[in-house]
């Protein structure tokens, strides 16, 4: 029999995934970067659009997550090029990252060991109301793209004008509103943004197939295993980030070998 704190988690985990199945669109706005990682999960599985915005000291981020391939598959290519032939199909299907696509290692306390600033306590007084607006922005042009949650982002070229593209209406990001933009990235220090469109990482362990899968299979039970493990271990093994470091190591050994060869040859 479970104890009464594992039944009121169980209890919390089955309500958020109740409430973000229901939900048309999930805004990702909380504190820390490990308490995202849930509802990242929970939004892949029940295939519903979310869009994440993150503070720092004196820069923000906005995102908009890709969903995961089982609705992607249901996408026909040329649906996805926007019939225009300037983005082949697996550029054009190709699944955008979410927010944790970046991380080599599973999340943990974020807040342990660091100064208020580090743990984006303290902002500068601008940037909420910047994100906020242009989180709604980015939602409000997604709901018009006639893919929805599947629309694709903008993929520039060197010679595309990335720093001052352009909407003629033919990029297949195109919604009626203008470009959907992957991730919007701004600082106040410099009062710049870009957008950058960045793929998913295999291997994440938010939004990996694996990762969603285990938990569409495993509900609460594969929440529990993950925050259980002290070390974040068994959600790297799950998701694939343990395999993949272990491959990068072994390749980094290989080019010192290589190395040491050249120097026995001298």
């Amino acid at each position: 029999k479970e104890d009464p704190e594992t039944q009121a988690v169980r209890s919390d985990v089955t309500k958020l995934h109740e409430l973000i199945d229901e939900s048309d669109v999930v805004f990702l706005l909380t504190d820390t970067r490990e308490s995202r990682w849930l509802p990242t999960v929970m939004a892949l599985a029940t295939e519903t659009p979310l869009i994440n915005a993150a503070l720092g000291l004196d820069s923000w981020l906005v995102m908009r997550h890709g969903p995961p391939s089982s609705a992607l598959s249901s996408v026909r290519p040329d649906a996805m090029s926007g019939g225009t032939g300037n983005m082949s199909s697996d550029i054009a299907r190709r699944r955008l990252g979410c927010y944790f696509c970046s991380d080599v290692v599973a999340p943990e306390n974020s807040t342990r060991d660091r100064t208020l600033d580090q743990q984006c306590t303290v902002t500068r007084p601008g940037l909420a109301p910047i994100a906020a607006s242009m989180a709604t922005e980015l939602m409000v042009a997604m709901l018009h793209h006639p893919l929805g949650h599947c629309a694709p982002a903008p993929v520039f070229s060197s010679s595309s004008g990335q720093f001052a593209p352009v909407d003629n209406g033919k990029d297949p990001s195109s919604s009626s509103l203008g470009r959907l933009a992957h991730q919007i990235r701004g600082t106040v220090a410099t009062y710049t943004m870009m957008t950058p469109t960045v793929p998913a990482f295999p291997s994440c362990t938010a939004c990996s197939e694996n990762v969603v899968q285990e938990y569409r299979k495993d509900g609460f039970e594969f929440v529990k295993k993950v925050c259980c493990d002290a070390n974040g271990s068994y959600l790297e093994r799950v998701s694939g980030l343990e395999e993949f470091r272990e491959e990068a190591a072994r390749k980094m050994e290989e080019c010192l070998d290589w190395d040491d060869d050249d120097d026995d040859d001298e």
